[in-house]
């Protein structure tokens, strides 16, 4: 095993073991808030009319109903049990009807609308320890009252609130409901069910004098969609008002930030990836997807809502999706013929995400029976991301960096715990939410290490790339230089003995008597002639490298006036009028020295062997060109011939140049493009130049 895997297998299991020790340490070391105990050895007096008349009938606690003492209250408390009437809504702080105590630690079926009651009893003004009670609870006394605050949490999907018989709180609608028959005097009725849910704050006070203590009951009418969402899922809590509402305030800025951060860090890796075009980044920004949205839907369940069902299911299945996530990062093929189980544990997780979000509006059977397919699932899946890992760790050929192993890592630890830890609260003692954070925050920093990894190799291979690509121009230039020294050196030194032979080639015409003779030594004279000349160009050629030249801002109407001034001797020569129409202010993006060569060639053709009267110059724009025109009014050219090849001739190809091949390779040098027309009236050639 080689140093790098050593490092990735010690630094995988540390964070794996130091996550699993975190959550240990959280989960029973960190203060928690400790459920209220029951009120024991209290009876409850309450005038209830039996036959239309009114007896004082005694209720028991802990037989006819649940309730807790402000005695055994501290800074905070959970109210683990209610007082619970089904499809019936009592009279607030009625204990005429045979209340069911519900445990709301434990899974229970609520019905679709019903009464709960929290009662919270004053002090026994008959017990012996009163005064020792009374001081204990000083510290919330505020004037005549001891005060404290009840956090009621979401409940399903409409209710109304009483605190004794005084309504404190409305959320949405309850079909057909009344509030005049509820002794309150708020009077109107409501004709419709709406879903509106928020946790809610009640004040309580109770007074301190032992001969008049008094005591609250919290009652609450409800109304749900009959799904099992339905009454209450979490616990009330119970305490001083800065304590709870203190704790509560900072479990949903937690979820605020922290769901905001995610989100930036979700934006930033989906950029990345889009701009890098690389796929290697859709596994961590599948987990970073799910994380978002799990700390999102739990802060928009803390803040009031109309769907409430939409926002827990989407909660539940969060979990889903970043075990897919995780799945997808570390999952393989395997087999001769490659099963895909690198699919399918991710499609099984996507099943597992789809039965979590629709939980919470299915009946309660249902969905009590859909939870423990869900576990089943998230287990399955969580081996099979243990196994892929641990895989992964010993795969010679495996290329995760370290950092998104360790995420996955982390990961598979929460996800395990998930399965048999309870719903933490608050959330700064959530060691899952603590592990989703490190894992945003270890991806964000993996992904963009890996694009740095990726610039950094990318600049290394440009600065190869450009080193290679100034050695192959390095020896282009050579190649070209030693071409144009040949080029220079064979038409030089050929030219020397064909002119002379020129010379020597006259005398022996001047000397000769015989006709045939004379007509055979003057073909010889022409072809050598046409040597020299063809040598002259390709003299012209190498002394002047055109491809090398750099292309500048060109003025065409100065380039074409010197042209006119240079060539009008020999055009009045030739008795050819010689005209210059390029007199705006038109630039071109050229090579000055090859467009000029160019030119020049074009105009002496034009005067040796058009026959024309005239040459004229003239410029045009057209869109992001310029157009330059070199007219003549002579015979005019065969249309059948290509000028542009080399050794072609309007009377014989063996008697033709290569003036205009070169002509045409010049423009081209220089993005341009060289065509003509031809006709009785006469030959142009048009020169397309880039507009500078």
């Amino acid at each position: 095993m080689t140093k790098q895997k050593i490092k990735k297998l010690i630094c995988v299991l540390s964070c794996a073991a130091l996550a699993a020790i975190f959550i240990v340490t959280l989960f029973l070391a960190a203060p928690t808030v400790s459920p209220v105990s029951e009120a024991t050895g209290r009876t409850i007096t309450q005038l209830v009319k039996v036959d239309d008349k009114f007896e004082r009938v005694e209720f028991a606690v802990g037989r006819d109903f649940t309730a807790v003492s402000i005695a055994d209250l501290s800074e905070t408390g959970l109210l683990t049990k209610v007082n619970y009437i089904a499809d019936k809504f009592v009279q607030p702080g009625s204990f005429g009807e045979k209340y069911r105590i519900v445990d709301l630690t434990k899974p229970f079926d609520f019905a679709e609308k019903g009464t709960l009651m929290i009662a919270v009893l004053s002090l026994d003004s008959w017990s012996e320890n009163f005064d020792k009670q009374a001081e204990r609870l000083s510290k919330y006394k505020m004037g005549d009252y001891w005060c404290f605050t009840v956090k009621l949490p979401r409940i399903f999907s409409a209710s109304n609130v009483y605190s004794n018989t005084r309504l404190v709180a409305r959320n949405g609608e309850i079909e057909n409901y009344d509030f005049a028959n509820f002794n309150t005097n708020y009077v109107k009725k409501t004709e419709s069910f709406s879903a509106q849910t928020e946790p809610i704050y009640i004040d309580l006070q109770f007074y301190t004098k032992r001969e008049s203590l008094n005591n609250t009951f919290i009652t609450i009418h409800y109304q749900s969609t009959g799904s099992a969402f339905s009454g209450i899922k979490d616990c009330p809590i119970i305490g001083a008002e800065s304590a709870v509402k203190g704790m509560d305030e900072h479990s949903e800025n937690l979820l605020n930030v922290f769901g905001i951060i995610a989100a930036v860090v979700l934006a930033i890796l989906a950029v990345l990836s889009f701009v890098e075009k690389s796929d290697k980044f859709v596994a961590p920004i599948v987990w970073v997807f799910g994380i978002t949205v799990m700390l999102l839907a739990r802060y928009f369940l803390c803040e009031p809502t109309a769907v409430p069902l939409f926002w827990s299911g989407l909660a539940m299945s969060m979990s889903f999706i970043i075990l897919g996530g995780a799945l997808l990062a570390t999952g393989r093929n395997i087999g001769i013929g490659k099963v895909p189980i690198k699919y399918i544990f991710p499609s099984l997780s996507a099943i597992g995400a789809l039965f979590a979000f629709i939980c919470p509006f299915i009946p309660f059977g249902a969905a009590n029976t859909m939870i423990i397919v869900c576990k089943v699932i998230k287990g399955i899946c969580a081996a099979a991301l243990t196994a892929f890992i641990g895989w992964a760790l010993f795969d010679k050929n495996d290329k995760h960096g370290i950092l998104q192993s360790c995420c996955a890592a982390v990961i598979a630890v929460a996800v395990i715990a998930s399965v048999f830890m309870p719903h933490v609260f608050p959330t700064q003692i959530n060691p899952i939410f603590w592990l989703c954070v490190a894992v945003t925050a270890t991806t964000f920093v993996s992904v963009v290490a890996v694009i740095m990894e990726m610039k950094k190799s990318n600049i290394y291979l440009t600065n190869n790339l450009h080193k290679e690509v100034e050695r192959q121009v390095k020896d282009i230039k050579t190649v070209i230089a030693e071409r144009d020294s040949l080029l220079q050196f064979i038409s030089h030194d050929m030219q020397k003995p064909l002119l002379s032979s020129d010379t020597l080639l006259d005398t022996v015409i001047d000397r000769e008597e015989n006709s045939e003779q004379i007509k055979a030594l003057k073909i010889i004279k022409q072809n050598n002639t046409r040597v020299v000349s063809n040598l002259s160009s390709i003299s012209g050629y190498a002394k002047f490298n055109y491809i090398a030249e750099p292309a500048t801002v060109v003025d065409l109407a100065e380039l074409c006036s010197e042209l006119c001034d240079f060539h009008r001797f020999d055009c009045s020569a030739n008795g050819i009028m010689l005209k210059n129409n390029v007199t705006a202010d038109v630039k071109a993006f050229v090579k000055h020295q090859g467009l000029q060569n160019a030119l020049s060639n074009i105009i002496m053709n034009a005067v040796e062997h058009s026959d024309c009267s005239s040459v004229t110059l003239s410029a045009k724009p057209d869109k992001n060109k310029v157009v330059l025109c070199i007219s003549d009014d002579g015979k005019g050219i065969d249309g059948n011939l290509d000028v542009f090849a080399p050794y072609v001739s309007e009377n014989n190809t063996e008697t033709g140049g290569i003036g205009l091949y070169i002509c045409k390779s010049m423009i081209e040098s220089m993005n341009g493009e060289l065509t003509y027309e031809t006709g009785n009236g006469g030959t142009s050639f048009y020169i397309a130049l880039l507009k500078a």
